[in-house]
């Protein structure tokens, strides 16, 4: 018999590739917000986030996945807004620590590519924001402001 340490080594080395995990999360996530089924709705957002939970323990420096999280934890039934803004705010805290460093570098820009990259980082912290209920018209209906996704 197998050690439990090396049985979970073997289930870990066995699992699809990163990218294809990552997707697979976004999948799940797309079917939770068109399954008009609660069972169905949560069955999706739980395995996205077992998905997610499986990337994270791979790599935790990766906005997206932080962002993710957010998105299925709202997208559960009830929706939990407490963990959603946890994820939500560490991957704004990322996204503007990328943004500083891109900014720091601008002047060293020759091809334009680090510009286009603090455009795109840009955006996706108005996306953030936008889910934490962050608006710069903060003009919002939701009584706590949070969006789904």
């Amino acid at each position: 018999a197998q050690a439990n340490e090396l049985v979970e080594v073997d289930a870990a080395s066995s699992l699809p590739g990163y990218e294809f995990r990552c997707q697979t999360v976004k999948i799940l996530l797309e079917c939770a917000s068109l399954m008009e089924d609660f069972e169905t709705k949560n069955q999706c957002a739980e395995s996205g986030i077992q998905v997610l939970g499986s990337l994270m323990a791979e790599n935790d420096e990766v906005i997206e996945v932080w962002y993710l999280l957010g998105c299925a934890f709202m997208a559960c039934l009830p929706p939990n807004k407490d963990s959603a803004k946890y994820y939500w705010e560490n991957a704004m805290s990322m996204l503007s620590k990328v943004k500083g460093e891109l900014e720091s570098t601008l002047d060293d820009d020759e091809d334009g590519y680090k510009e286009n990259e603090l455009e795109a980082v840009e955006s996706q912290i108005i996306e953030v924001r936008k889910k934490l209920g962050i608006h710069d018209d903060d003009g919002g209906d939701d009584d706590d402001g949070m969006d789904d996704c």
